[in-house]
């Protein structure tokens, strides 16, 4: 019998994130090196042949998983990657896969839409528009960033979590600035990098903290497994604050926790910036479809449940998570009721998803986060493909106020889009998504009683309504009322893409029905067939020898049925006043409305300002201090000793030759400082050892 935790070795498992890290390499070269980019259909062949072969791989390796009795994991051993020390107390760090049943799910699903929508980006006329220089950039940056996500969620340690983590965060910092002329865009590009090192070094610190306590434990691992299994033993571990900080000491698991919690929030803050620097081209609106599939918003969400076992230990963590994801959801869902551009409206609603996933996790509901990550891929993937179809129909025209009645000329896109939203507002008992918001509201209607997890009932039911509300007008703008396009464009001229963008869609919509039926709730499945079936929900019992599920007070069939009742009315009140305001509207309402919305605009306006305005003043700030340095050494007539003028030369050196190299603004020059970090950090770690 092999060790199921250890897992059976079996070499294929590179398939997965090999072909499209293989592709963005080669696509990579012959960009920087090349001296002619390749034919405008071969970096797209190349791109999407690379996801065939990945998705291929996962289902091949999901078949042997199944197939496998005698173990409940598929581990792939490459070879060694870091080594250091001899012995029982040696660190080893192996290029290792690990193939389980959260891992095998969540690959299955990246390599899946990830394949769709690199075909669905090859086909699209729009992506020409790049020229044929954009297009080999456009699929480098995908293929680069599709890898990076398997490579993530396949890691077995957090040697390899961490490199696969940052390769997300560079590229979505890629596919932000990727017209590099456009200034606006460049500015954008770069908060877009800023939040994802706040994310790296999230999970640094919580693998430094690990590798320390395991060390100092005698078991010196920083696989995913090692730590789950020696987290048991780390309880009783507390971390100290510095005195000067004011803070007395905190329970090991619950700063690691944080820091997780930190590690997921940088690269979704990073979705919020592209938000609001995301343009209408196709090459940046299929970069954004990807972060908020299956790439950003999936590894976010990912983070969270592989490490579930360290937020159940650490209630303080996961009920802070629980409420800022409440927040985050209410949040997005708002903006996202007052957006007017496509591409806006569905990247705030994917962070308000996104904060959904972070409360079912706070929540203890590992299953109902991976069921909502699944869907979101799903119905998201469908609803950014027919946005895009409506972008490229319309000539790059994103306003949904300049559009209205395309639902006439759009006939088969309008049916994707319908059951997109549907599934998205969770309006319809036959869709992914309105059993995987049911799960979640659940489970908050069962949470702990406390102040986080109080907010979490109430800040779901509230962000179902507005979720329903912003797609009912998303679909009331663009599909039906009066048309508003602009004089350039001509409503008969507009039609459905072409065949194969049809079937892609149709698959998608086929997923967003029918991806319900492996997260089917078991109250549903006792109402429907008089319970004849159990475990209905296969998800859960199929991720739960991995996951850790804290169940909260048992609740009652009549308690479930009402929360369950509580949602199906809230969406009916969103939807209802959806249609009351745009479709109705009575003046005394478009009054409010147009009140609301200047005073809205208003307040986002001044804290853009106020945001904006803090970049640059600390930006400000650090040149005065580095000039006022270097004036008050140079011209300072009173350096008498040769201490003073020691001190004054050393600090006028660093002010004049090193500040402001930091301060330059180059990626480079960010790379190279924090490659020597590394090696530093990599040098402490080797002396400690050997000490």
């Amino acid at each position: 019998m092999v060790n199921e935790l250890a897992g059976a070795d079996w070499t294929g498992l590179w398939m997965i994130p090999g072909p499209p890290l293989l592709a963005a390499l080669f696509l990579g070269l012959q960009t920087v090196f090349g001296r002619r980019s390749l034919s405008p259909g071969g970096a797209a062949i190349l791109a999407v042949s690379a996801m065939a072969a990945s998705f291929l791989a996962s289902i091949l390796c999901f078949a042997d998983l199944l197939s496998n009795e005698e173990t409940s994991a598929l581990v792939d051993r490459i070879a060694t990657w870091v080594g250091a020390g001899v012995g029982g107390s040696a660190l080893i760090g192996d290029l290792t896969f690990r193939f389980d049943a959260l891992s095998s799910v969540v690959s299955l699903v990246v390599s899946g839409v990830g394949f769709i929508l690199i075909l669905y980006a090859a086909r699209s006329p729009g992506l020409g528009d790049s020229g044929p220089s954009g297009r080999q950039r456009f699929f480098c940056f995908a293929s680069f960033q599709l890898g990076m996500s398997l490579v993530f969620v396949l890691a077995d340690n957090l040697f390899l979590m961490l490199i696969g983590f940052a390769g997300v965060g560079m590229g979505a910092y890629l596919f932000a600035g990727f017209h590099h002329a456009d200034l606006l865009e460049s500015k954008g590009a770069s908060r877009v990098f800023v939040m994802g090192r706040i994310g790296d070094v999230g999970l640094l610190i919580a693998t430094l903290l690990l590798f320390r306590a395991l060390g100092e434990a005698g078991t010196p691992s920083l696989g995913v497994e090692d730590v789950r299994a020696a987290l048991l033993g780390l309880g009783g571990l507390a971390f100290g604050f510095p005195g000067w900080t004011g803070f007395g000491e905190l329970a090991f698991v619950e700063a690691v926790g944080f820091c997780l919690l930190l590690a997921a929030l940088g690269l979704g803050a990073q979705l919020l910036f592209f938000a609001g620097s995301a343009r209408s081209s196709a090459g940046l609106f299929v970069g954004s479809a990807l972060m908020q599939t299956v790439t950003g918003v999936m590894v976010s969400g990912y983070l969270i449940v592989r490490f579930s076992f360290v937020f159940s230990a650490a209630p303080l963590a996961a009920g802070t998570m629980a409420m800022l994801g409440a927040v985050v959801a209410l949040a997005g869902a708002t903006i996202a009721c007052r957006s007017h551009d496509v591409s806006r409206v569905l990247a705030w609603s994917s962070l308000s998803q996104l904060g959904l996933v972070l409360v079912a996790g706070g929540l203890g509901s590992q299953a109902a986060a991976v069921f909502e990550l699944i869907s979101h891929a799903f119905f998201k993937g469908l609803l950014l493909m027919a946005a895009g179809v409506i972008i490229l129909a319309l000539k790059g025209e994103s306003d949904m106020r300049q559009m209205g009645n395309l639902g006439s000329r759009l006939t088969l896109t309008r049916i994707a889009i319908w059951i997109g939203v549907f599934s998205l507002a969770g309006g319809l008992p036959l869709t992914a998504g309105f059993y995987c918001v049911q799960q979640i509201v659940i489970a908050a209607r069962g949470a702990d009683p406390g102040f986080a997890y109080g907010i979490a009932y109430p800040a779901v039911l509230v962000t179902v309504a507005l979720t329903t509300f912003y797609v009912s007008r998303f679909i009331y703008l663009t599909l039906y009322g009066e048309t508003r396009l602009p004089p350039h464009l001509h409503w008969d001229e507009v039609e459905d893409p072409e065949p194969s963008i049809l079937w892609l869609m149709g698959i998608l919509s086929t997923f967003s029905i029918f991806g319900a039926v492996i997260g089917f709730p078991q109250f549903w499945a006792d109402f429907f067939f008089a319970g004849e079936i159990e475990n209905s929900n296969s998800l859960h019992y199929f991720l739960s020898g991995v996951v850790s599920n804290r169940e909260g007070p048992a609740l009652e069939i009549g308690q479930v049925w009402a929360a369950s009742g509580w949602t199906f009315l809230m969406t009916l009140l969103g939807g209802g006043a959806a249609i009351l305001f745009y479709s109705v509207r009575p003046a005394p309402l478009i009054a409010l409305v147009a009140f609301s919305a200047r005073q809205s605009l208003r307040v986002t306006s001044r804290a853009h300002r106020v945001s904006i305005g803090a970049w640059e003043g600390a930006s400000r700030r650090f040149e005065k201090i580095r000039v006022t340095l270097r004036a008050a050494f140079v011209a300072s007539p009173n350096q008498e000793t040769g201490r003073l003028a020691l001190s004054a030369g050393l600090l006028r050196y660093l002010a004049d030759r090193l500040l402001k190299h930091v301060q330059s603004g180059f990626v480079q020059h960010s790379l190279a400082l924090s490659l020597v970090g590394s090696l530093a950090m990599l040098a402490y770690f080797l002396w400690a050892g050997g000490a």
